[in-house]
């Protein structure tokens, strides 16, 4: 007969009470079958846990050496079991966010802080990736939600529109055209852009030079930067102009000027992304869609 761990936590608790009846009433178990329990303990470790007399119940050496070595892994499958139940329950665990530029600059800062101050205990593990990475890494299980460029259809993935972007020209603000309040299209066909990384922004990219290509011009680049801030910092030096989605730190931003375009221009959308299958049994992942459904409705 193997031993098992409730063998192990008989043991504690008659250690701990020095006393059958008190016992086997925490541990809700019949006093002869408590015993027994503990006989079985005995016989497999070959060795006495316990000293027995008509009044006292004490421990051995070989008992006393065994509670001390058990106490702590005991007490860590405790905390283990605990928080297995809280992770089934919703309340504890973690939750994997796939972001972009446009997410970390737009809603899920607001989206976490609700979640987390609503589920203190789910740690939520922020990871950066392009739009097609995290549609991969969705299908495969790695991430449990994305916010990425959209929209994205797949028959696997559930989805909803987080926040809908305007796009808008970005330039130095000492530009001749930043004297303008709209700036038509073709004032930009000459300038040199400055644009995101071509691997990381490849979507985005593909939508700006559709727009430009249909107005008659291709876009061209001047440099690359990886995020949002580079794109600014570099128009703000005089690299360039770009084309983004409108943002309040992109207005309050230092040498730099936003303005609108003159012709309609193609919507931007933020979505969030998970699959199907997972919404059901992942509590977590449920209660996270509805922070992000709740500010998203409240924009």
């Amino acid at each position: 007969m193997p031993i098992e761990l409730r063998h192990l936590r008989a043991f504690q608790i008659v250690a701990a009470e020095l006393n059958f009846r008190r016992a086997s009433q925490r541990l809700n178990i019949a006093q002869p079958a408590l015993t027994r329990t503990i006989k079985d303990l005995e016989y497999m470790l070959g060795a006495a846990l316990l000293e027995r007399t008509t009044r006292v119940v004490g421990l051995t050496e070989a008992g006393r050496w065994l509670l001390r070595e058990i106490e702590k892994p005991l007490d860590q499958i405790d905390q283990i079991m605990n928080r297995t139940r809280r992770i089934h329950l919703g309340t504890a665990g973690e939750l994997r966010v796939g972001f972009n530029d446009f997410a970390m600059n737009g809603h899920l800062p607001e989206i976490v802080r609700d979640f987390r101050a609503r589920i203190p205990e789910v740690d939520v593990l922020l990871q950066d990736h392009t739009t097609p990475q995290m549609i991969e890494l969705i299908l495969e299980g790695e991430l449990d939600v994305a916010f990425h460029t959209g929209p994205y259809h797949h028959r696997q993935l559930g989805s909803f529109p987080v926040r809908h972007e305007r796009l808008v020209c970005v330039m130095p603000s000492s530009h001749p055209l930043a004297e303008l309040k709209v700036i038509p299209l073709k004032e930009l066909q000459s300038e040199p852009f400055v644009l995101g990384d071509p691997e990381t922004w490849r979507i985005f990219h593909r939508l700006l030079r559709d727009f430009c290509l249909r107005h008659g011009f291709d876009l061209r680049v001047a440099q690359h930067a990886v995020h949002s801030d580079g794109i600014m910092a570099l128009v703000a030096a005089g690299i360039g102009v770009t084309l983004h989605v409108d943002a309040d730190w992109i207005r309050h931003r230092q040498g730099v000027t936003v303005r609108s375009l003159k012709e309609p221009h193609p919507q931007i959308t933020t979505q969030a992304t998970w699959r199907r299958d997972r919404a059901g049994s992942n509590r977590i992942l449920s209660q996270f869609l509805e922070s992000t459904r709740h500010i998203a409705n409240s924009d």
